[in-house]
């Protein structure tokens, strides 16, 4: 397997940002772990707030949809938990709606939307 680049993590205004880079342009089932959204570190996040930056992504697969799943209920069962998601081309959009998860997980066009909504 080829080595990649991990993403970007930072907190801003007590919300983690993810920013996958590049090397996460196609979001296949080998790079899902890469992410860093293991079950303790979600089970650490405090708060429980994720804002995952997808302006590198290009292609979602369904290994990818489903850990957003898993997110979004680890998470979500916690109090103020709250995962969203920013950036996303087309087809990702697309991808969500086709699996119905644009009803479950929040969307925003940038970062910055996305951190005034979660940070409030």
């Amino acid at each position: 397997m080829t080595a990649v680049n991990p993403p970007e993590m930072s907190v801003v205004n007590s919300v983690t940002v993810i920013s996958p880079g590049t090397d996460f342009s196609n979001l296949y089932e080998s790079l899902i772990d890469q992410l860093g959204m293991s079950p303790t570190f979600l089970e650490q996040l405090n708060p429980p707030k994720l804002l995952l930056d997808m302006k590198h992504v290009k292609f979602v697969g369904s290994a990818f949809l489903g850990r957003m799943v898993f997110v979004h209920k680890t998470l979500s069962a916690r109090e103020s938990g709250r995962v969203a998601m920013c950036g996303l081309n087309s087809f990702c959009r697309a991808a969500l709606s086709v699996s119905k998860l644009d009803s479950v997980l929040e969307t925003f066009p940038t970062v910055e939307d996305g951190l005034n909504a979660l940070g409030a």
